[in-house]
């Protein structure tokens, strides 16, 4: 079986995949739970600091990310044209700006999910993005491709795959 699709990048998608791979990070969450600690500290003695300190740990990362894939999907001629993607039994096979790469199944290490787009890392932090818009009607089709193609325990896709 072969699925053949292709994927326009965008910010939304990239800010999607990044967001999701932050948000993983010990020290996001982490973050996150300070910043909220601080932001109930300004509730209740109603200082300036608690506010700028709760704020800061709360919004900086998310905006900063979004800037982030603006700034990517802007400036890396990677992003600027359609990406195809090939997904046959050999693995992933990525053509784009005239080049072509094969990326065996056994090279990628897991597989997860956000509510808009999957996600197939290659590594700590690379991995392919597959928006749910541009896969269509093979969704199911590339679900069942990396179900059947890679150690159960890598995938963890959640919201009933669809």
């Amino acid at each position: 079986m072969e699925i053949r699709f292709d994927v326009q990048m965008t910010t939304s998608k990239l800010y999607d995949f990044n967001l999701q791979h932050s948000y993983k990070q010990p020290i996001s969450i982490i973050a996150s739970a300070v910043g909220v600690i601080f932001a109930f500290l300004f509730i209740n003695y109603l200082k300036w600091y608690y506010l700028a300190a709760a704020l800061l740990l709360i919004f900086y990362l998310p905006i900063s990310l979004l800037r982030s894939s603006f700034m990517k999907v802007k400036l890396i001629d990677f992003f600027r044209e359609p990406v195809s993607y090939l997904l046959n039994d050999e693995g992933i096979t990525v053509s784009a700006q005239g080049e072509e790469q094969t990326i065996p199944w056994s090279a990628c290490t897991k597989a997860c999910n956000t509510r808009q787009s999957y996600f197939i890392y290659t590594g700590k932090n690379s991995a392919f993005i597959f928006p749910k818009k541009d896969m269509g009607d093979k969704t199911a089709d590339v679900l069942m491709m990396i179900n059947t193609h890679m150690d159960p325990k890598k995938v963890k896709i959640k919201f009933g795959g669809l």
